[in-house]
């Protein structure tokens, strides 16, 4: 009778892991490539993420308005309240939120990381190297 238990709990167990394999899998690959102890992620890198990629633009308006990565929703520290609903509205929980601003060590992306992952504690944020530079030398 222990045994029909424990054999009932193992199988219903594997049952309620089941679903969790492909999201490892998908989450071991994003992490391919990205500095983890950073959170920057080359361009490369995020390159070979296709188009699950949510683009966060950290420039100022005016930046942003004059050009931007398509489907990129702005979002930086001076407007932060205001944009915040559009950038929840676009953010979906399996997909990689990647920030950049105008250059490499631009402090405008690691602020909005910061932001993400302290305030809405999200988890899957990174900061692209060599920012909207990267971007235009893709």
């Amino acid at each position: 009778m222990i045994r029909t238990a424990l054999r009932q709990a193992a199988a219903l167990l594997a049952l309620a892991l089941l679903p969790a394999v492909p999201s490892g899998i998908s989450q071991l690959t994003i992490l391919r490539g990205a500095d983890t102890k950073s959170g920057q992620v080359e361009m490369a890198t995020v390159q070979s993420w296709g188009d699950k990629v949510l683009w966060v633009d950290a420039r100022a308006k005016s930046s942003f308005d004059k050009d931007h990565i398509p489907g990129a929703v702005p979002l930086n520290e001076d407007e932060w309240d205001a944009l915040v609903p559009a950038f929840l509205d676009a953010w979906q929980p399996e997909n990689p939120v990647v920030i950049y601003c105008d250059r490499d060590g631009c402090d405008a992306s690691e602020a909005v990381a910061r932001r993400l992952r302290e305030e809405l504690q999200l988890d899957n944020v990174w900061v692209l190297k060599g920012g909207w530079r990267a971007w235009q030398q893709r």
